[in-house]
């Protein structure tokens, strides 16, 4: 006999059906389709589905576009026509409270190409709510996964931080600035700012015990934080200390050093961690191999795709940056150390660090009109091995649209490019683990912005850190409040602006001096060639001050309408922030057009003027990333 399940459907607050002796998994007669919703009901892992009614709401705008109600134990999934909002949509989840017991709800939102969001909540009210997201036309389904457990038995929540600090924290190291300490300090503010439980920081080189000083300040007791020095090298220099680990938990064994030629404590090791009611994790600290990097030459495809030129790289010799050694370092960490680290443990794995690689999943086909994207598809290696030995990449699971969240890390203190590059991660594995959140922070605490220092580097690093909320299930309470987000974006293809009015004066016509150039490169800023660039002096350090200076010559008189600055394409340095755009008509007496400020990317910047009379076109850089001047091609308009 089918056991009885009462399934009430309806579209826009109508009551639509109620089906009697339907089976788990049976339809109403409905096929999945266009415009249609299928709403299922289940039970989370390790948990019993939570017993009596679950309302289920989509709710574009507000307006309910499609809904269930669903009578528990019995599980089924129901197919139901849904109205198409304009609206971004939310999914509710309805059932009764209970007094002494926290619910667990999971809710997958997929959409035919893939998962639209994803959310974990634990609450008391028996209510809980997604962010918004968009809906296209065409089918959807509603997974709800819901369970009930005593209050006290949800778990440990922790708050867990991957960050690459940038030599120490002392900036590019490559040459002063006279900021070092100044970022140091307010590095050490943001960090203690973070809280976080456990802290995987990368490029810690002498700072290790600042920072442990730093979250210690004030805190109680019990709550106190253990550094621990992860790279531990036979005969290394003091301050080339890479990794460490910061935690509140208690440290119940650090890892001993492996020596290996391929996979050292400069590149991996952690620790076993003590969890409050009871049990333990295993926390590793990870850096894998920087040399032949994934970013420069990603972007430089993608700006070459946008711009019409011929790629330099294919997609599968991007994938094959991989193969320099971070393939090599990451099949002996999955397979070799982690194995002697761990055995046969199943107690939950949490890894965090800088990967210097991309991921499969960002790069699929899925998203290959992604902003930034152009169409190219690539199978980054390393991030599927750790894929196919069960680690879960937090900051996608927790925001698996990578379209709208594409948790750009690199590189926040320069210019995230065109491109977007997520290098930075933290990965988990473990039954017992779920994702609540995870999102990255990219500028300066709001009272450390707006001077010279946030002005030349707009974040403490290189690296974005990435801040995972995570729930280990067992004893504790759980968490406190919902998790944060990245801001989410548009998800659309950027759109390549409109060139200036008038038409371009051909590249053969124009030549170029500059104040300051590494040798040979500046007749490259107007040579019609966006692969190539001016670039100011960049040897011997330190660079040459600001302002730097592009004199153009036209070649005749000309009656100017407008002008494209291209920044360059393979990476960020230089990039023009601040300008001030002259014009002559002997070459050396010159007046002020036009003066601004332009963002930090790589898209073409373009001045519109009024009919402007001049021989000689002046491009006077006042501030560049990184303390430098880059000028891919400088395109006057007539």
């Amino acid at each position: 006999m089918r056991p009885l399940v009462r399934t009430t459907l309806a579209v826009g607050g109508a009551l639509v059906l109620t089906a009697l002796g339907a089976i788990p998994g049976e339809t109403t007669g409905r096929h999945p389709g266009t415009d249609e919703v299928t709403f299922t009901l289940s039970a989370p892992p390790d948990l019993a589905v939570k017993h009596g009614r679950v309302g289920v709401k989509l709710v574009c705008g507000d307006r309910v576009a499609a809904r269930a109600v669903f009578r528990a134990p019995h599980v089924a999934a129901r197919t139901v026509p849904r109205r198409v909002l304009e609206a971004p949509c939310v999914v509710e989840v309805e059932s009764a409270a209970r007094s002494g017991r926290t619910d667990e709800g999971i809710v997958t939102v997929s959409a035919s190409d893939g998962v639209v969001e994803r959310h974990t909540a634990y609450t008391e009210s028996g209510r809980l709510e997604t962010r918004a997201f968009p809906v296209r036309p065409g089918a959807l389904t509603v997974d709800v996964a819901i369970g009930s457990m005593p209050a006290d038995e949800v778990g440990t929540a922790l708050k867990v931080m991957a960050f690459n600090i940038w030599q120490g924290g002392r900036l590019e190291g490559r040459h002063e600035h006279g900021f070092e300490d100044e970022n140091i300090a307010e590095l050490l503010e943001f960090v203690r700012a973070e809280d976080p439980d456990v802290l995987f920081a990368v490029e810690t080189y002498g700072t290790g015990k600042q920072i442990e000083r730093a979250l210690n300040r004030q805190q109680p007791a019990d709550r106190e934080f253990t550094g621990v020095q992860i790279t531990r090298e036979p005969g290394q220099e003091p301050d080339r200390d890479n990794l460490w680990l910061f935690t509140r938990l208690p440290v119940e064994e650090i890892y001993p050093v492996v020596e290996d030629d391929v996979l050292t404590s400069f590149n991996f090791g952690g620790a076993r961690l003590g969890l409050p009611g009871g049990g333990h994790m295993h926390a590793f600290t990870t850096w894998l191999y920087h040399v032949g990097n994934t970013w420069s030459p990603t972007n430089r495809s993608a700006m070459e795709v946008a711009l019409g030129l011929d790629r330099t790289s294919t997609n599968e010799e991007l994938a094959a940056t991989d193969h320099v050694r971070r393939t090599e370092m990451a099949r002996t960490l999955l397979h070799e150390r982690l194995e002697h680290y761990v055995g046969d443990d199943t107690a939950p794995v949490i890894l965090g660090g800088d990967f210097n690689t991309q991921s499969h999943v960002d790069w699929s086909g899925r998203f290959a009109d992604a902003a930034g994207h152009e169409g190219m598809v690539i199978d980054w290696p390393v991030l599927r091995a750790f894929d196919l030995a069960g680690f879960t990449d937090t900051y996608r699971y927790a925001n698996p649209d990578a379209a709208r969240y594409p948790g750009r890390t690199w590189s926040a203190a320069n210019a995230f490019m065109y491109a977007p590059a997520r290098i930075d991660y933290v990965m988990t594995r473990g039954e017992r683990v779920r994702v609540l959140g995870s999102s990255t922070r990219s500028v300066r605490l709001p009272e450390q912005r707006g001077d010279a220092l946030d002005d030349l580097y707009p974040f403490y690093s290189d690296h974005s850190a990435v801040v995972t909320e995570l729930l280990i299930r067992g004893p504790g309470t759980g968490p406190e409040g919902p998790p944060t987000s990245d801001k989410p974006e548009s998800g659309e293809p950027i759109t390549w602006p409109q060139p200036p009015p008038g038409e371009p004066i051909p590249a053969a016509e124009l030549t170029a001096t500059a104040s300051t150039e590494t040798p040979g490169s500046t007749g490259r800023a107007v040579d019609g060639d966006p692969r190539t660039h001016w670039h100011s002096r960049t040897i011997p350090d330190p660079p040459e001050p600001h302002p730097h200076v592009l004199t153009v010559d036209l070649g005749r008189d000309r009656v100017l309408t407008g002008l494209r600055y291209q920044p360059r394409i393979d990476g960020y340095n230089g990039i023009i922030t601040r300008f001030v755009v002259q014009v002559s008509a002997d070459g050396e007496n010159f007046q002020d057009v036009t003066s601004g400020e332009w963002a930090r990317d790589s898209l073409p910047k373009d001045l519109t003027f009024a009919d402007t009379d001049a021989r000689y076109l002046r491009l006077v850089s006042v501030a560049g990333v990184g303390g430098y001047t880059t000028v891919a091609e400088l395109t006057p308009y007539e």
